[in-house]
């Protein structure tokens, strides 16, 4: 398993028995890490009636493969209690890498008019054996912290959330994001889910000024950075050099001869 990403909310809450913070944030690389998440989002989509058995009982897409996906866990005491998936989109790259892209058409105009790289925020689940209300809310508080804190790292222009209805307050007035469009059923299953959109720049000006819990630290981005370098390799730098390097590398070319 990896190691843990450095993550320090600001603000404690007291858990007992723990009496201190009680979740380490980890990105899961391994086939094995990641088979426990699609059981663990299969265990929370099952109980929710969003989807029907499946045998095997793990629920994945193809997305989950991809290099450019990371999939980020919650653990408490060694214990996996959430996770989510982030899918990072740089301007060069095609709109089939944001799943969220088939369901929502305005994603097509975001993506063209972005000045920079997109994340979609989905798949977040949690474990439905827990029952206990402020342990969960502060958990999915977690869990949206550790994609800022990869937003922040990966340096993208727009964070697109893909989430049910009764969670878009919590994005409107923590981070100021707007609804894109109407909600969509967006798989795994029939309930319509709602995806907001908002910049990396007013998210960051929304979490200085509401919650310090959203604060990161320059230690924390160097963290996430650190661990999700693998996935944004292959997005840091085009396979086809733009046009304007091109012209200029022939120029100097000519010069030189």
């Amino acid at each position: 398993m990896s190691a843990p990403i450095t993550f320090r909310p600001r603000q404690i809450a007291t858990f007992s028995p723990t009496q201190k913070f009680p979740f380490e944030i980890r990105l899961l690389d391994s086939d094995r890490d990641r088979r426990d998440i699609f059981a663990l989002r299969y265990r929370a989509y099952r109980s929710a009636d969003h989807i029907s058995d499946i045998a095997g009982g793990e629920y994945q897409d193809a997305h989950d493969a991809l290099s450019s996906s990371v999939i980020l866990a919650a653990y408490d005491q060694h214990v996996c209690t959430g996770a989510l998936r982030l899918s990072f989109s740089m301007p060069w790259q095609p709109l089939s890498t944001l799943p969220c892209a088939p369901y929502y058409p305005e994603v097509a105009r975001l993506k063209g008019d972005a000045a920079g790289a997109l994340v979609e925020m989905s798949r977040l689940a949690i474990e439905p054996s827990l029952t206990n209300t402020s342990y969960r809310t502060t958990l999915y508080a977690s869990l949206v912290r550790a994609a800022f804190l990869a937003a922040e790292a990966a340096r993208v222009s727009t964070i697109l959330v893909a989430t049910k209805p009764e969670w878009v307050r919590f994005y409107e007035y923590m981070l100021g994001f707007k609804r894109i469009g109407e909600p969509a059923f967006y798989p795994p299953g029939d309930l319509p889910i709602a995806l907001l959109a908002g910049s990396l720049e007013l998210a960051r000006k929304r979490q200085r000024a509401q919650n310090a819990f959203f604060k990161v630290a320059k230690d924390e981005i160097a963290s996430m950075r650190a661990a999700i370098a693998p996935a944004l390799a292959p997005l840091e730098q085009p396979l086809v050099e733009p046009p304007q390097v091109v012209r200029a590398n022939v120029v100097r070319a000519r010069h030189r001869a």
